[in-house]
């Protein structure tokens, strides 16, 4: 977040989390070209990262709105509440 030095829960890269997580990693790499902070932080509860990665393509995907504009709508409300996305 601006302002801040470091997150208040720390997040957790590839190397750090289990080999299941980890596969979820590669594939959020693959498809999105860079896995979200949000899952770097869950990834602390692996039953509730792999939960979450079940939500994650039909959250994020096409649909009423396209996945570009979910994208536009995330970043605008991360710019508007002053923290990174």
């Amino acid at each position: 977040m601006k302002g801040h030095d470091h997150p208040r829960i720390p997040l957790l890269e590839r190397n750090q989390v289990p080999e299941d997580i980890g596969k979820l990693y590669d594939l959020l790499l693959e498809q999105r070209g860079a896995v979200p902070n949000m899952f770097k932080t869950v990834a602390h509860t692996p039953a509730l990262a792999m939960g979450i990665a079940g939500f994650l393509k039909p959250l994020l995907g096409d649909g009423a709105l396209s996945g570009s504009y979910k994208e536009l709508v995330a970043t605008r409300v991360a710019i508007l509440q002053n923290c990174d996305y």
